[in-house]
């Protein structure tokens, strides 16, 4: 008889990718929590399937001395150690793709609630108040959107932008010059970016290189009025330089899902002023992405155990 293989779950995932799970590594164990796993749990886990909140570093693998692969349902990483996963022989994986058409989708919610001025308009709504209390919003049509990344999410935000009439300019390092020209998009340095966008939208990972990459020297090299838009890691925004700029209006307001501490800290200013938007990390919260990550993490999982393959490894180079 077969040995069991234990997986061990510790985020949501579809009842659908479980089923699949069970049949395509039959028989298979799975222990669901929703949880910091404990030592035990660790200790028997053959893989691992987790999203962002589970952090895999050097104290979890220290604990987990029969893991050989770990998939995260996410498109960032920066929570998961993969050079000591690689140290480890543990195969961590992602899925990149999974999660790309809600985060562009939300993050165009966030620039149009920015620019229409969403929090007022509700706010208002509420006190009983009509629009002539209001200052008038604007339009997405005819603005210059500056994009930090185009990946798979800052290259739909790219396609969705122009849809909606707005001139799009982008910064990318680490991507070749098809992708700029696939999108009829002129390859510009950051200070070009900066320099020309009326809204600046960032789809980097967190790296050593992207840790603060918007602060205090970058929000003056921005186009005075700006609208920054963070769908992408908190910490690619050093928040301090982000509320200082706010409160003088050099940054006319941003457009959050992210946040240097998560989850975002009751008494934060962020809460609380007019000129910000902001969602608790919902950029993937869609019941699609949820069932599309979930399969595709299944999938990768069964594929590694099973065949010793391994789907979309986490990479270590910067701008994905």
């Amino acid at each position: 008889m077969a040995s069991s293989t234990t997986i061990l779950v510790t985020d949501t995932y579809s009842s659908e990718s479980m089923e699949r799970l069970r049949e395509g590594l039959n028989p298979c164990e799975i222990i669901r929590t929703e949880r910091r796993p404990t030592t035990t749990e660790l200790q028997r886990a053959d893989g691992m399937l987790i999203r962002s909140r589970t952090v895999v570093d050097a104290e979890l693998l220290s604990q987990a001395p029969r893991l050989k692969v770990v998939v995260s349902a996410t498109s960032g990483y920066d929570h998961v150690d993969v050079e000591l996963c690689t140290k480890k022989n543990v195969a961590a994986l992602y899925t990149p793709d999974a999660n790309a058409p809600a985060a562009a989708e939300l993050t165009l919610m966030l620039m149009l609630s920015c620019l229409r001025r969403m929090p007022n308009v509700q706010r208002a709504l509420r006190n009983r108040e009509w629009k002539d209390t209001l200052k008038p919003g604007a339009e997405l049509n005819g603005k210059t959107v500056g994009i930090i990344g185009l990946g798979r999410v800052g290259s739909r935000v790219a396609r969705l932008a122009k849809c909606f009439g707005a001139e799009v300019v982008a910064h990318d390092p680490y991507q070749i010059d098809d992708a700029f020209r696939n999108l009829d998009l002129m390859r510009m340095a950051l200070s070009e970016v900066l320099a020309a966008a009326d809204i600046l939208s960032l789809h980097v990972p967190l790296t050593n290189e992207t840790r603060h990459y918007i602060n205090a020297r970058t929000l003056e090299q921005a186009k005075d009025g700006v609208i920054l838009i963070n769908a992408s890691r908190g910490a690619v925004v050093d928040e301090r330089a982000l509320m200082a700029s706010l409160d003088s209006g050099e940054v006319a307001a941003a457009g959050l899902d992210v946040f240097e501490t998560e989850p975002l800290a009751p008494q934060s200013r962020l809460r609380k002023l007019d000129n910000v938007v902001i969602t608790p990390h919902v950029g993937a919260y869609t019941e699609e992405a949820l069932a599309r990550a979930s399969d595709m993490a299944v999938t990768a999982l069964i594929a590694a155990l099973v065949h010793g393959e391994r789907q979309n490894p986490i990479p270590t180079w910067r701008f994905n």
